[in-house]
């Protein structure tokens, strides 16, 4: 066992060095004996234990005893750490690739590959933006009246319902890969706007009298507002230019912006998105599963697509 463990030493370190390399081909063809219950013709084995116990040995000699009698048994339990560490790894890098994180889908904690968790971050309904500390099990769609928020291609097989914030930096993060997406794919795309910050709620009625006026401006409007610069949206000057460049009758949106109408559907859409047991935006369902955080675009499309589908 000792000659596998040590063939997985050696291989990584022999990427830097040439004697290194000559000590992995030994272990090597030492390994494919012992499978085939054959000795190491090279005496494998026995070079690196004298090697080990040697060093050892300088250092304590009760050490070098304890290793010398107990030598097959440290090599089993260094081969069961080396194939754990292995499986988690890969586990890791799978979950990565697939989900944005090493921990799974939605799931914080540390991940090499994304040490800042940069794609678990949201902004949580208590208007701060923050690393996410709920669940995936509890999100969910069910018993949502979708009906009352924009979407359009409605009919299409595939539903993706993008729950985000204006002004959340996270949501403006995910915003252009979600574009990207259902601009390669075919998909029912609903857009749901969740004031995480007070001052977006203005927005978010502008922008559903939009809706009502002309579906089409709606969607550019959303465009505007997502590529604009973060500081701007509290710019009356500046959103009153944006509602110029979309030509939007001004008149029928200020009739719309001030009558009660507006505020009641902004109400019940807050109330159906808490339906969803949202913790924080972006939260992003792909024909019912949830991605909360700004995720890779691989992983929105395999979500959508499936992993063979984005790997073939």
């Amino acid at each position: 066992m000792f000659c596998i463990v040590a063939l997985i030493v050696l291989s990584i370190l022999g990427i830097f060095s040439a004697t290194n390399r000559a000590l992995a081909r030994e272990a090597l063809d030492c390994v494919l004996r012992r499978v085939t219950f054959r000795p190491c013709t090279t005496g494998f084995d026995q070079k690196m234990k004298a090697k080990i116990l040697g060093k050892v040995l300088g250092r304590s000699e009760k050490a070098a005893i304890f290793i010398s009698k107990n030598f097959e048994l440290l090599a089993w339990i260094f081969f069961i750490l080396s194939v754990a560490s292995l499986f988690f790894t890969l586990r890791g890098l799978f979950f990565f690739y697939q989900y944005g994180s090493c921990n799974g889908l939605n799931q914080t904690g540390v991940c090499v590959f994304d040490p800042k968790g940069e794609n678990s971050k949201v902004s949580n309904v208590a208007n701060s933006c923050n690393i996410n500390s709920g669940g995936n099990n509890d999100l969910t769609l069910n018993s949502v009246d979708l009906s009352l928020f924009p979407v359009k291609n409605a009919d299409a097989k595939d539903k993706l319902v993008f729950i985000g914030c204006y002004e959340c930096e996270y949501t403006r993060k995910a915003y252009p890969l979600i574009q990207q997406l259902i601009k390669d794919f075919s998909v029912s795309y609903t857009f749901a706007h969740y004031p995480t910050k007070s001052d977006t709620n203005y927005l978010g009625e502008l922008g559903m009298c939009i809706y009502q006026q002309d579906q089409d401006k709606y969607w550019k409007f959303n465009d505007a507002i997502f590529a604009s610069d973060l500081n701007k949206l509290g710019d009356q000057n500046y959103i009153n230019q944006v509602l110029t460049d979309l030509d939007v009758d001004n008149s029928k949106i200020q009739l719309c912006m001030f009558g009660p109408q507006i505020k009641e559907l902004i109400a019940s859409q807050v109330q159906e998105l808490e339906k969803t047991h949202l913790y924080g935006t972006p939260t992003i369902f792909i024909n019912g599963e949830a991605l909360v955080g700004p995720k890779p675009y691989r992983v929105y499309a395999i979500q959508l697509k499936g992993l063979l589908y984005w790997l073939r």
